[in-house]
């Protein structure tokens, strides 16, 4: 470009430095600017205790993928991913277990034990989701399409049927089409940005978030060497190399706004930075409620803004262990094999994962808390001293504000929560743990910015995906206010780390500099 335009970035999360990298790439000048003393936003490495290093937040490789790290020249060995296998254990309290594999073959023995069809109905289900997964993946790198749209691409292909289970049924009444035991149900069922897989669209969030074929060229998923910051901090040379300036502990407190316009920031400690464009990889909440000064937007578009459902709230648990959590119903043979226990889902039934999320729209976390678990040093044992291994869990769900006091006073019984948990399905589980943390969702809020700890920015509900993500209209990464810009995880396509909203965001805007012109 003759005349480079100055584009500030708010946020050196992985979509800020996707979309940073290649707006500098492409001859504009990009500055980053990031709250935390390091890049990298939730997805990152950390040394919470002497010795021990944590993913804090996100915790497992799907993306970038091959297209991000051809684009903007990104080694393939700067992210080192390890595939773990099994590929998830279900324990349940009465001592049965599901295991599941990267050998479907594998996996349908075990789900034989319940019956035949259950076995069978593993691989028509594969089929299915894999009929899904390219419906995705047809939306991942391009401005999001209506549903009509999309009914238009698809009609009178196979894709066809599955693309209005998509849209107008729930993960669960699929999963009762091809499996008869609701434990097996209970294995493949997700619901955690939904709440509850029985909501209409459930299945939407889930293969969304598959479309991404895993990291870099090889597309592996799995546990990252060196943790999650590994692919940030890949991200970040990325950024640099591609000229873009990245500066840390420099937190916005306010949009400048003239003649109804976006035209730079005002760091908290005063500082003012001059630009022709803003992009925020805040989430929408933050961007238009906090940011974004009062009066600048349209009364109707903050009265939406504020309606955006960010109740799927998480907190995080991490401990350093000092063994492999013993699962009761862990077979025998696989014992001695942490691996085997380096992923695991505490969900045991339809009934529980709906009262835990009945429990948080009451305002209190769950207290039977549908658990995902990692125990990462099974396959990077360097991240921690010889003798100790990391542990962490997702624990869902939360408010984003409990509805009585406040969350350092749920703090302690939120822990025990955790524990009793763990000790009905790994007893002794409290004799292992040598140190532990939790980060309720007003430490998540206050660590990362984003609001109500609702780690996708947005619920992926029906109704705030694909053209209404974040809101109708407002689907193309553009805004009311001139300009700025979005390009977090509250854009479309989905959250998680696969580094499409960032893309997606840099080609929008690149589109209309070149219109333009």
């Amino acid at each position: 470009m003759a005349h480079p335009a100055r584009v500030i970035i708010i946020g050196a999360g992985h979509n800020g430095l996707i979309c940073g990298a290649y707006l500098a790439q492409a001859g504009l000048q990009v500055t980053i600017v990031e709250r935390n003393p390091h890049p990298g936003g939730a997805c990152v490495t950390q040394e919470l205790t002497p010795g021990h290093f944590f993913s804090t937040f996100a915790y497992s490789a799907n993306g970038p993928g091959g297209r991000i790290f051809e684009d903007l020249d990104i080694p393939e060995d700067s992210v080192d991913v390890l595939p773990h296998d099994p590929t998830m254990f279900f324990p349940f309290p009465d001592g049965d277990a599901i295991m599941l594999w990267g050998d479907a073959e594998r996996s349908a023995a075990d789900l034989s034990r319940y019956s035949q069809q259950d076995a069978d109905g593993l691989f028509a289900y594969q089929e299915f989701m894999q009929l899904a997964k390219e419906i995705a993946q047809s939306v991942f790198f391009r401005s999001p399409p209506t549903h009509e749209e999309l009914y238009d691409q698809y009609r009178g292909t196979p894709h066809e049927r599955v693309l209005d289970a998509m849209l107008t049924r729930s993960h669960w009444d699929l999963l009762s089409e091809f499996f008869v035991t609701d434990r097996v149900r209970c294995a493949f069922a997700r619901a955690d940005d939904v709440g509850y897989p029985t909501a209409v669209g459930s299945l939407l969030a889930e293969v969304i978030e598959s479309a991404n074929d895993g990291v870099g060229r090889s597309g592996r998923i799995g546990v990252p060497q060196g943790g999650m910051g590994s692919i940030t901090a890949a991200l970040t040379d990325a950024a640099r190399r591609q000229g873009a300036t990245i500066r840390c502990s420099a937190a916005v407190k306010q949009l400048q706004v003239s003649s109804h316009r976006a035209t730079g920031v005002e760091l908290i400690d005063g500082e003012i930075l001059e630009a022709d464009l803003i992009v925020s990889n805040a989430d929408p909440k933050r961007t238009f409620l906090t940011l974004v000064p009062p009066g600048c937007l349209p009364e109707t578009f903050r009265r939406q803004v504020e309606q955006l459902k960010t109740r799927a709230g998480n907190m995080k648990y991490h401990a350093v262990l000092n063994g492999v959590p013993a699962f009761s119903a862990m077979p025998q043979s696989m014992r001695k094999q942490p691996a085997a226990a380096a992923s695991v889902r505490i969900s045991p039934s339809l009934e529980y994962i709906e009262q835990a999320w009945r429990d948080s729209l009451s305002g209190i976390p769950s207290r039977q808390p549908v658990m995902s678990l990692q125990l990462p040093t099974a396959y990077t044992p360097d991240m921690a001293p010889a003798g100790h291994h990391i542990f962490g869990a997702w624990i869902r769900f939360a408010p984003g504000r409990p509805g009585e006091g406040d969350w350092d006073s749920w703090r302690p019984r939120v822990l025990e929560s955790v524990h009793d948990v763990m000790e009905l399905y790994a007893p002794g589980f409290r004799d292992l743990v040598q140190w532990e943390r939790l980060y309720t969702p007003a430490d998540i809020e206050q660590e990362t910015g984003i609001t109500d700890a609702s780690i996708r920015h947005l619920d992926m509900t029906i109704d705030q995906m694909l053209n209404r993500r974040p809101l109708p209209d407002w689907s193309g990464y553009a805004t009311p206010l001139a300009g700025l810009w979005m390009c977090g995880s509250g854009t479309h396509p989905c959250g998680s780390v696969t580094g499409a909203p960032g893309h997606n965001a840099a080609r929008a805007i690149l589109a209309e500099l070149q219109e333009a012109e």
